[in-house]
């Protein structure tokens, strides 16, 4: 896993259309790519984040539009790759030789609310003052 995936995922590339890229759905690819992980990781990783309640109403809706639009695959939105790498950190952090997925699991039900889109958000916020901090200082 990169331990720079956050500056990949938050790092503020404006879209042509102007819409905000971290509101922009993308591809499980991608997702694997800003994560450092290849896409059975990613999807190992993905298994156990529906313990969450907004990530699981996001899943349900990607799947529904999948559906409704005859979309090949469901498309990953940004708060859902934040999720998933969080989720990887955990497991990077057990040691071998034991189920890690288990583990994962009760910490992240005892911890729910640091999984939510308004801490996804006060990070992104966290992330983006910082970088707008470092350009003010070089200028």
């Amino acid at each position: 896993m990169k331990s720079k995936w956050r500056e990949q995922l938050f790092s503020y590339q404006p879209s042509q259309s102007g819409a905000n890229p971290l509101v922009l759905p993308m591809s499980k690819a991608k997702a694997a790519k800003i994560l450092g992980i290849c896409y059975r990781t990613l999807e190992r990783w993905a298994e156990v984040a529906p313990i969450i309640p907004e990530y699981r109403l996001i899943l349900v809706r990607m799947k529904t539009l999948t559906q409704e639009k005859k979309l090949r695959a469901p498309p990953i939105t940004p708060y859902q790759v934040w999720v998933i790498g969080k989720i990887g950190e955990l497991f990077s952090d057990i040691t071998q030789g034991i189920d890690k997925k288990a583990f994962v699991e009760i910490i992240i039900e005892a911890h729910k609310h640091e999984y939510t889109r308004a801490e996804f958000e006060k990070e992104q916020l966290r992330f983006t003052s910082q970088v707008l901090g470092e350009i003010h200082h070089v200028g």
